[in-house]
Parts: structure tokens; sequence; C-alpha cells
């Protein structure tokens, strides 16, 4: 029963493939010949099986089969070349066709002169642009270059900063410590705290000599107006003296 399977299988798989490999099948079969339809073989080598002289199927009469039939087995086939050819009605149906849905040869003319024109006119736009490019280039080059000095220097200085860091908190510490160190990371905060309460002290000294300074000022202000009010008296008192004697 499996084998009977297995061969209905393969008839299946033949069935559904080209006349090329069919031929080769059968010149050179993997299942003994007995195994292969004689439809199967008759249709590979191009007969009609049975002794029969025409198709039996009415489908296999429409012009496009006959023309495959000659195409796949030529002279073998029995046919006519000239079948292959169209027919008048044909060509006037292609004719008819081709002016209906179809561009003429003078529209497709037109069309690649556009297209050529507009390709034109996109390579003198971009040859236009490139030579405007290319006076912009000594500027560019400059810019680049002043650009990348910059950054250099940025990069530089941030690592004579970073540096400068690792050696400050070496210092505070009093021995070497590498910063990927875990007490790198505490002194470093520690030292930051310490750098922010120096820095809210100094402040608060800022603010305390701009106090004084403000005191001083107020001060000084009062003992000239102190002063030029008694100057003021006393020349008052010099130019009167009726007053003085009284």
């Amino acid at each position: 029963m499996f084998l009977i399977f297995v061969q209905f299988s393969v008839i299946n798989v033949v069935e559904r493939m080209s006349s090329r490999f069919l031929r080769e099948i059968l010149n050179k079969p993997r299942l003994p010949s007995r195994d292969i339809p004689q439809y199967i073989r008759d249709r590979a080598t191009g007969t009609l099986g049975n002794g029969q002289q025409k198709p039996a199927l009415v489908w296999l009469y429409k012009k496009n089969q006959i023309r495959k039939r000659f195409a796949t087995f030529g002279k073998s086939s029995g046919l006519k070349p000239g079948i292959c050819w169209p027919s008048r009605d044909e060509l006037e149906y292609m004719k008819q066709f081709d002016q209906t849905f179809e561009k003429s040869i003078q529209t497709m003319q037109e069309n690649l002169l556009q297209t050529k024109k507009a390709e034109q006119e996109k390579r003198l736009k971009r040859e236009k642009q490139i030579v405007a490019n290319l006076k912009k280039l000594p500027k560019m080059k400059e810019e680049f270059w002043q650009n990348y000095h910059n950054l250099y220097s940025e990069i530089e200085e941030e690592k004579t900063k970073k540096t400068k860091l690792i050696q400050d908190v070496r210092e505070y510490l009093g021995y070497d410590i590498e910063p990927n160190d875990p007490r790198f990371e505490e002194a470093l905060a520690k030292k930051d705290e310490e750098a922010k309460i120096a820095m809210r002290a100094a402040r608060k000294l800022e603010k305390q000599r701009q106090h004084m300074e403000m005191l001083q000022a107020l001060v000084s202000e009062a003992l000239e107006k102190e002063k030029s009010t008694t100057n003021k008296a006393t020349e008052d008192r010099t130019k009167d003296p009726s007053s003085s004697e009284n």
C-alpha cells in the first residue's frame, strides 16, 4: 500500500514538470519505464498516444496552445511553422491596440527630449552649485581648522583639569591613589564639600566686607556733613559780629 502511494506521488510530481525534465526522466528514469504512465511519455516525446492523430481536448486547439506545442517539439509535432505568425486580423488588432493604448513614436521622442532637457538642467544646476561651493572652500577650511583647534584646546584643557584634580586628591589624601578606587570618589566628594564650605565662608566674608565698606562710607559721609555744617556755622559767626557780642 505504501509503495502504491509513493508511485502515485511520483506521478503527480512528474505531471507538474516541464517537458524538458520529463525527457530527462525518460532518458534516465529513477523508476522503471512501466511505472511511468503512457500519456506522460507521449507528452515528453511530443507524440500522440493510442494511435491518435490529433488532440482529444478542446482547449488544446487554441492557437496559443498549438504554438506552444510547436515551440516545444518542433517538427515532431507535425505542425507548420506558419502557425506561429499572426494573421491579418491579429496584426490589425495589434495596430489598433497600440494606437489606442500605447504611445506613438513622436510622443516617445518628445518625452525623451524633455527627459534629456531636464537632466541637462539638473546637471547644469549641480555644476553651478559645485562652483559656488568651491569658492567657499577656503573659508570653510579655515573655519574647520579653527573649530578643530578649539576642540583640541578644550580636550587638552579637560585633560589638564582631570590630571590636576587627581593630583589634588592625592595631595589631599597624602598617598597615591587611582581614579577607579572607591576611596578616590569618597575623597573627591569630601574635598568638594570642603570646597563648598570654603566658598560659602568666602561669600560670607565678602558680604561682611561690603557691609563694612558701606558703614565706613556712611560714617565718612556723616563726618563730612557734620564738618561742613560746623564750618558754615563758624563762617556765619565771623560775618555777623553783633550776634557774637550779644
